[in-house]
């Protein structure tokens, strides 16, 4: 970065619990921040200091986490300007700047609203649900599908002179799209995972950043320009800083980092938090970062404005202490470790990490280019031997490698190819065939020579003791072998991709998304084993049944009701009598339950119990459930559903959900309503008691049944994304349990569900249900 010295700590914007997912900026150096707490706060330059932030406002509205954020300009109404703000719930508010009182709700997303921008003139935001929607004057004007996962970022060109302002799109589908008048014109294909972030650089050229771990610099036209290398793992953001082109990133290794608009990596600052979600620059071009720790740190380079030296200094101990996995180190190895002489000798580079072992503990330091100095950046967890020895790290062009590999081609050129044990190899490999621009079929010959030459006490050699060459040994590829078995095999999602081996976390079991074996750059969810939890092969009900206290409950709101609605006993009697053993029940004498379910809705209960255990019935099912009354029935129990229902009803509906699964006539009624059911079940989110955690968390594991494997993966994408909420909103155990249960099933029959599951936002699933004791077995 042209001129001055590196970032330093400006401040700290403490006022979440959960993690910051989102920050926007403003012209006039206003920071607003989203986060896991539902809620979104604006922080403004305290007047009597020039260095700290003051929270001025909270922004509450939504019924789950706020996962996009941004700033809008002023009009004649609101002078001093707007915030939107997009949730899990699928719904974007509108607040004025100062005002917690949303003056707009924007609903139309069928699922989260991961990122919204204001350009031209027109708000617009992309979800989960694959799409984007552009909103003028609060409405929306252009709906923008294409992509075949969801989306992760959207910016708005530089004006064009059209109505409908040029927009691109980034997705998990590995895809940025360009859009114009609402159509698709350009396709962006070059990331190897999902893309996570976009930045636009001017009219010509954009960044974007992604899961594979790179940043691309593309232009407007289609064309590759450049790949920046840096970060060891999913890179979440990226943002411009200054008019020249420089810029800044954030991602999954704990570590900001500062880019030249050449591409040159010149400043890396190390996070006491592993995930740094978001990143924004101010206008005087400080960096605004939220991390998974709830908090939002500005950093500047401006001398005046840094942080006190005492606040700075417990920064960098709150990062000397924190703990690190040796997947976030870039592969160095924790055998045959120097001591602390080593920090005697200056770093090669900015970032360049070195492992030292003090006492029992193995530390890490960084070396910044800015202070010319080693700064310890965390304690080593993980295990402390690698799984084979070597004599040290080798230097490949100012970068320390596990191995650097002289590998020749046909044509005798030497090429030099480096790996760390830590990655990937068809990762390594891919980026070894960027560089040297050599065809992409050698993907598969240059990762299995980095596998056969990279495993067991005698590492890279043969019999014979030299290296297997992967384009004239032994091991070369050859169309047709063991490896292809007949077809093309995708080496990143396909049945014969690259796994790492797994490994046990300190805390018990291996966390797939955080552990050792977590779903990394370059790699898909591995198929889960089958185990006697998932995947569920049919769907569950609710069985029990308490007659004596139903007909209570029908009696006493029977009195409470008008009169011409009103039963005899006898009738009410006879209604519970012929449900209480479904085997035996006679749906001649529930004539009389329709007119009970349309009782006031703080009334009809009873009667839904009642409808529940008839569904328990396949003689009631295929009685009730004809022609056009059961989508009647469906349409009536998701009204009852739905707010301002009161708990109780909402309980007994969705467990009716849960028992229309029980025979073919209400799972073929299901089926044709999945994704009205599914989205009523998960929208009322966050639910009210254990009953409700418990019933929805039913009702989607028994849809993860009943698609099985069907190949529409839109429904599937709906209940794995609706699974990961009830788990993440859940309290309750068994509630947790039946949707990780959810998971695992659609994991286990769905190979696109394993990789959209990397792409979707479902760690923090695992990290709440990893102290959670699961149930002996599922419980009705």
């Amino acid at each position: 970065m042209s001129g001055g010295n590196g970032y330093k700590l400006r401040c700290n914007l403490l006022g979440h619990s959960k993690d910051v997912r989102a920050v926007a900026t403003s012209q006039d150096g206003l920071v607003v921040t989203a986060s896991r707490d539902s809620t979104a706060r604006l922080w403004a330059p305290q007047a009597t200091s020039g260095n700290t932030f003051e929270a001025e406002q909270v922004y509450s509205g939504h019924t789950s986490y706020v996962t996009s954020v941004c700033v809008l300009p002023g009009d004649a109404t609101h002078p001093e300007g707007l915030v939107a703000t997009g949730s899990r719930d699928t719904n974007i508010l509108i607040f004025p700047l100062r005002s917690q009182e949303p003056v707009h709700t924007l609903s139309g997303h069928s699922d989260t609203v991961s990122c919204l921008i204001w350009g031209n003139g027109v708000l617009v935001s992309g979800s989960w649900d694959h799409s984007a929607r552009i909103w003028t004057n609060w409405e929306c004007s252009h709906v923008l599908k294409g992509h075949e996962g969801p989306l992760w970022s959207v910016v708005v060109l530089p004006s064009e002179g059209s109505n409908t302002p040029s927009i691109l799109t980034a997705s998990a589908d590995k895809t940025v799209k360009l859009w114009k008048e609402g159509k698709v014109c350009t396709t962006y294909s070059g990331h190897k995972d999902c893309v996570r972030g976009l930045a636009v650089i001017n009219a010509t050229q954009f960044l974007s950043c992604s899961n594979d771990a790179t940043v691309i610099r593309w232009s407007i036209s289609g064309e590759l320009l450049a790949t920046y290398y840096g970060h060891t793992n999913f890179i979440y953001g990226v943002s411009m800083v200054t008019q020249e082109g420089d810029f800044v990133t954030g991602g999954e290794d704990r570590t900001l980092r500062v880019w030249e608009a050449n591409g040159e990596c010149v400043q890396t600052i190390h996070m006491p938090a592993q995930s740094v979600w978001a990143v924004a620059a101010l206008p005087n071009s400080d960096i605004v970062c939220g991390s998974s720790d709830g908090t939002c740190r500005i950093f500047t380079r401006i001398e005046g404005q840094q942080a006190s030296p005492e606040d700075i200094k417990e920064f960098e101990e709150s990062v000397a202490k924190s703990t690190m996995a040796v997947g976030d180190l870039g592969g160095i190895k924790k055998s045959e470790l120097p001591g602390k002489e080593v920090l005697f000798a200056p770093g090669k580079r900015d970032g360049q990490t070195v492992m030292v072992r003090e006492g029992e503990k193995i530390n890490c330091y960084s070396w910044s280019s800015s202070s010319q100095q080693w700064t310890a950046v965390g304690e080593v967890v993980g295990g402390t031997g690698g799984s084979a020895s070597t004599s040290g790290k080798v230097l490949h062009e100012g970068k320390e490698y596990d191995y650097v590999f002289d590998v020749e081609l046909d044509q005798g050129n030497i090429l030099k190819l480096p790996y760390n044990t830590c990655e990937d190899p068809y990762f390594a490999a891919q980026r070894f065939i960027h560089k040297h621009e050599l065809p992409q079929d050698f993907l598969d010959r240059v990762a299995n020579f980095i596998m056969e030459n990279t495993k067991g006490v005698t590492l890279g050699v043969e019999a014979s003791g030299q290296l297997v060459d992967p384009f004239t040994g032994a091991s070369r590829y050859q169309p047709g072998g063991s490896q292809d078995a007949g077809r093309e095999s995708d080496p990143f999602t396909g049945s014969g991709r690259y796994v790492p081996a797994s490994a046990s976390r300190r805390n018990g079991g291996a966390d797939p998304f955080t552990g050792a074996s977590s779903y990394t750059t370059q790699t898909a969810i591995k198929q889960p084993e089958s185990s006697h939890f998932f995947p569920q092969l049919i769907p569950l009900q609710f069985e029990g049944c308490n007659p004596s206290g139903i007909l209570a409950k029908l009696i006493e709101f029977n009195n409470n009701i008008d009169k011409e609605k009103q039963f005899t006993p006898e009738v009410l009697e006879q209604m519970v009598e012929a449900v209480s053993k479904p085997a035996e029940a006679d749906p001649a004498r529930l004539g009389t339950l329709e007119v009970a379910l349309q009782w006031p809705v703080e009334h009809v209960w009873p009667a839904l119990d009642v409808l529940r255990l008839a569904l328990l019935s396949e003689q009631m099912q295929n009685a009730w459930l004809v022609d056009g009354r059961s989508e009647t029935l469906v349409a009536h129990l998701i009204s009852l559903v739905r707010p301002p229902s009161p708990p109780n009803a909402q309980l007994m509906a969705l467990r009716c959900f849960a028992n229309l699964g029980a025979f073919q006539p209400g799972r073929s009624v299901l089926m044709k309503m999945w994704d009205q059911v599914v989205s009523v079940t998960v929208e009322i989110s966050p639910y009210k008691n254990k009953n409700l955690e418990i019933a929805a968390a039913t009702v989607l594991l028994n849809f993860s049944v009943l698609f099985g494997t069907n190949d529409n993966f839109d429904k599937k994408c709906q209940v794995l994304s609706g699974a990961g909420t009830v788990a993440m909103s859940a309290n309750d155990s068994e509630a947790q349990f039946r949707s990780l249960v959810a998971l695992g099933t659609l994991l286990y029959n769905c190979g696109q569900c394993r990789s959209l599951a990397g792409s979707l936002d479902l760690k923090p699933v695992v990290q709440t249900l990893s102290t959670v004791t699961s149930p002996a077995k599922i419980e009705n």
